[in-house]
Formats: structure tokens, C-alpha cells, sequence
């Protein structure tokens, strides 16, 4: 690909000659012929010593020997760059022979449905959508267009899942809340007799499990990105455009606003909201509401800064001891 196509591509400034690419890479890894990322003026120098054919650089990077693509936002770029020469993921076409496929069931035009992958009856299969081998899509679920569900990706009665949407392997969508009461002798099962939505351009990691409502739906908004491990208990909402980190877990009936962090390992207790653009840091655990904005730490979470000062006190505390005793 030419160098000047990849800059209407990615409505870049070109820099010197026109080169013919061939990939794109970080410096660590450049070929001859690839388009490499340099982000700041510190990498420069060392993407000089690299044989790539071409940078891709950001605003504060001049001078550079060899020919350039100019953007606003060096690794955005990269990624849309790196798309351009992505090999397919998968070379199946059509519906395997070894699929099953039940009772009025529709697909759009270009479905691809893989080996042993079984689609149960009344399942709407969206245009140019992607079923892997050993998917399973239960009864009366619908997939949007161009959505992506990886191998042994299981999708329980009756989910919703939207547009561009990609599921990676061992995630379950759609599994009973786990919801019992005591009955002053055993623990009696609460149905979960609701569903899940999976709204457009969400991507979900592997072995995630999202549990259906017990009434209702289970809510994981537009543009959201769950990473491996992630649990979202029956009841939750969570809005647009959320980052959920490796094995972050919430309880049931949690409300998640839009544009919200929860890094790895944050837990949720159940019936907590949290607020619009909030952000929870690592190991962090929930117990009560979080407003929009707020940037939260710690068990029980609270506000950073605050928790902070705290840990610096307790950090403070031996050496405090070990002079007062001194002094008694």
C-alpha cells in the first residue's frame, strides 16, 4: 500500500516521498518496508536505527530522515494503520456442514456459522456476522451485522446483542443471577426469567460471564469494553463506553454510568451506583454510591486523594510508636 494512501486513510499530513508500505509495527519489532510509530521525540533516535520504510509521528516529532505520516494522536493512528494490514480472521465462507441450525432461523447475506456451532430455533443472525466453531446461541437471541463471536462463546435464550459486537472464547452471556432466598431450611432458587443486552460495538473478553435479570434486562451499554475475567451479576446496567479491567466484579443490580473506569480487581457490592465518568482504582471495593467525576480507592473505596494521606498515616505509624515508647 502507498504511503499516500495510507494518509487519506487516516487523514494524515505525508512527509517527504511517497513509499510503498508494507506493515505496520512498533520500533521494536520494524521491518523494511513497514510504517513505524514514534510518538514523542524520544523515540526518534531509535526508530532511525530501524530498516522501516516510513514513521508515523505525532505533532511535537520533527525532523525525521526518512518519510512521514503527521497525526494529531500517534497511537490512535497506529491502531487504524495496523487495521489497514490486519490478515482475515478466519477463512471459513458459508455455513459448515456440521453446524446445526434450528426452526426459523434467518441470516443476513454473508453469515459465516463454523463447525459445530448449533443456533437453536428463532435466532436472527445479522449481515456479514461471524459464529466460530462450537458457538452456541440459544433460542430467540439475535446477533446485529458484523458482529464476531469467537470459539466456544455460549449465548443463553432470548440475548439481545447489537451491532459490530466481538465476544471472545469461554464467555457466557445469559446464565441464571445468582439469586436465592433462605427459607429457614435451604436455599430456594429466585428464576432469573429476564435477559441480556449487549448494545453496539462492545467488545468482551474472554471467559466473562454476564447473568440475565431476574426481571428484565442485564444492560451492557454501547461501546463498553470488558476485559478477561469480568462479572456482571444479574439486574446491572452499565452504560456507554465504559473500560471494565481483568476480573473487576459487580453484584447484583449495580448501576454503572456512562464513561466509567473499574480497573483490575474492583469489586461492586450489590445495589451501588456509580456515577458518570467516575474512575475506581485497582483492588478497590465498593460499598456505597460513587458520584459522577469521582476517582475512588482502597476498602472501603473513598475518595483517592484522601485514601492517600491515609495509607502515608499508617505508614507514619511504627516510627511514631517506636518514638513515643522510646520517650515513655
Amino acid at each position: 500500500m502507498k504511503l499516500s494512501e495510507i494518509a487519506s486513510r487516516l487523514n494524515a499530513e505525508i512527509l517527504g516521498e511517497d513509499v510503498e508500505i508494507s506493515g505496520v509495527s512498533a520500533i521494536e519489532t520494524a521491518r523494511s518496508g513497514d510504517l513505524v510509530r514514534v510518538d514523542s521525540p524520544r523515540y526518534l533516535t531509535a526508530a532511525e536505527k530501524t530498516p522501516a520504510a516510513a514513521f508515523l509521528v505525532g505533532p511535537d516529532v520533527t525532523g525525521a530522515s526518512r518519510p512521514a505520516l503527521r497525526v494529531p494522536h500517534a497511537r490512535l493512528a497506529f491502531g487504524r494503520a495496523l487495521a489497514l494490514f490486519t490478515p482475515p480472521e478466519t477463512r471459513m465462507s458459508g455455513i459448515h456442514p456440521t453446524a446445526v441450525i434450528g426452526k426459523e432461523v434467518r441470516t443476513g447475506e454473508g453469515c459465516i456459522v463454523g463447525p459445530y456451532a448449533v443456533i437453536e430455533d428463532g435466532v436472527t443472525l445479522g449481515a456479514r456476522t461471524i459464529l466460530h466453531p462450537h458457538v452456541v446461541v440459544g433460542w430467540g437471541s439475535s446477533i446485529g451485522d458484523e458482529s464476531v463471536l469467537f470459539a466456544h462463546v455460549t449465548v443463553y435464550p432470548r440475548t439481545k446483542i447489537g451491532r459490530r459486537v466481538r465476544i471472545h472464547s469461554g464467555t457466557v452471556l445469559g446464565s441464571d443471577g445468582y439469586a436465592f432466598e433462605w427459607d429457614g431450611s435451604k436455599h430456594v432458587k429466585i428464576p432469573s426469567t429476564g435477559w441480556v443486552e449487549i448494545g453496539d460495538d462492545v467488545e468482551i473478553m474472554a471467559n466473562c460471564g454476564i447473568h440475565r435479570s431476574t426481571t428484565g434486562p442485564t444492560v451492557i451499554g454501547p461501546g463498553t469494553k470488558l476485559d478477561n475475567f469480568v462479572h456482571v451479576a444479574h439486574n446491572c446496567r452499565v452504560g456507554a463506553h465504559c473500560l471494565l479491567v481483568a476480573t473487576a466484579g459487580m453484584a447484583g443490580s449495580v448501576k454503572i454510568g456512562n464513561g466509567v473506569v473499574l480497573s483490575g480487581r474492583v469489586g461492586i457490592r450489590d445495589h451501588v451506583s456509580i456515577g458518570d465518568g467516575a474512575q475506581v482504582a485497582l483492588n478497590s471495593v465498593v460499598w456505597k454510591d460513587v458520584p459522577p467525576g469521582a476517582i475512588v480507592s482502597g476498602d472501603p473505596a473513598r475518595p483517592h486523594r484522601e485514601n492517600l494521606a491515609s495509607l502515608a498515616a499508617l505508614h507514619r505509624l511504627p516510627g511514631f510508636l517506636k518514638k513515643h515508647h522510646g520517650e515513655s
